[in-house]
């Protein structure tokens, strides 16, 4: 089927359907960015952040939307971990997001929540 198929199930809102598909693609397929942006996609809408961490870590070395993109996971990463109360997991999640988008620091500190979280 293909990546392709993985789009319309992610229109769809088949996010574990979506993911599924794409692992069955060849592995450099696979690496090919707009693969990795929608298993990224995938992967905090089904929260595999495991798998996600491995995507955002490939993108991160890549393109300007690339980084952006794995530095969004990072950060959604951190919030889900602070509010299940891993505190220092969460705050290298967010660390992680803003060595990869420095940007993305004044993102971090004006959430109250994530601020309130890391200080």
């Amino acid at each position: 089927m293909g990546f392709t198929v993985a789009e319309g199930y992610s229109e769809l809102g088949l996010w574990p359907e979506a993911l599924e598909e794409l692992g069955s693609l060849a592995a450099e397929l696979r690496a090919l960015p707009p693969v990795l942006r929608l298993e990224l996609r995938c992967c905090v809408q089904i929260g595999a952040w495991e798998q996600g961490r491995l995507a955002a870590r490939q993108l991160r070395s890549l393109g300007t939307i690339d980084k952006m993109m794995a530095a969004g996971f990072y950060a959604t990463l951190g919030r889900d971990l602070l509010k299940r109360g891993h505190l220092e997991e969460g705050k290298e999640a967010l660390r992680e997001a803003i060595e990869t988008w420095p940007s993305c620091k004044d993102v971090v500190l004006r959430d109250p929540s994530l601020v309130a979280a890391i200080l």
